[in-house]
């Protein structure tokens, strides 16, 4: 069943969206961070390396969208999904990935993710799938697309 609360865009046109990035490579935090900020329409809310505290510091600092990958060591990060959006229904996942297959994006689909995007995908594409779903919508990047067009 299908909890994603409809709910209207996270912030009006005028604000950044607040995005909280969950991986295990800090280099790819660090190059989210600066190209979110870059673009103008999102403010950096940090890094976690893993999902063990995923709910705690999203309770606490109330991210719009939280950027989560799959493959790290810690929390399994289609629980920490679903009990995010037990626990802190405002905010969003969308799982960023380097793994786009059926059976991931169907799992995080049930754990209630708002978007599934591709780390294959680049920049442009990781930001549409944002803004999308700041908008309300539910989106995936263009491989994640693919997957379901073949």
């Amino acid at each position: 069943m299908d909890q994603r609360p409809q709910v209207p865009e996270l912030k009006p046109e005028s604000q950044p969206i607040s995005v909280l990035c969950v991986d295990d490579n800090q280099h790819v935090a660090e190059a989210l961070d600066i190209t979110l900020t870059r673009s103008g329409r999102f403010k950096w809310k940090g890094w976690l390396p893993t999902a063990d505290e995923l709910v705690t510091v999203a309770v606490r600092d109330a991210p719009g969208i939280v950027l989560l990958d799959i493959d790290m060591p810690g929390r399994d990060p289609f629980e920490a999904s679903a009990d995010l959006l037990d626990k802190c229904p405002e905010s969003r996942v969308v799982f960023f990935t380097g793994h786009v297959r059926k059976d991931l994006i169907d799992r995080a689909v049930e754990s209630g993710a708002w978007g599934y995007a591709s780390k294959n995908d680049g920049d442009q594409a990781l930001i549409e799938v944002l803004e999308r779903v700041g908008a309300g919508e539910f989106a995936f990047s263009p491989s994640v697309r693919g997957t379901y067009a073949d």
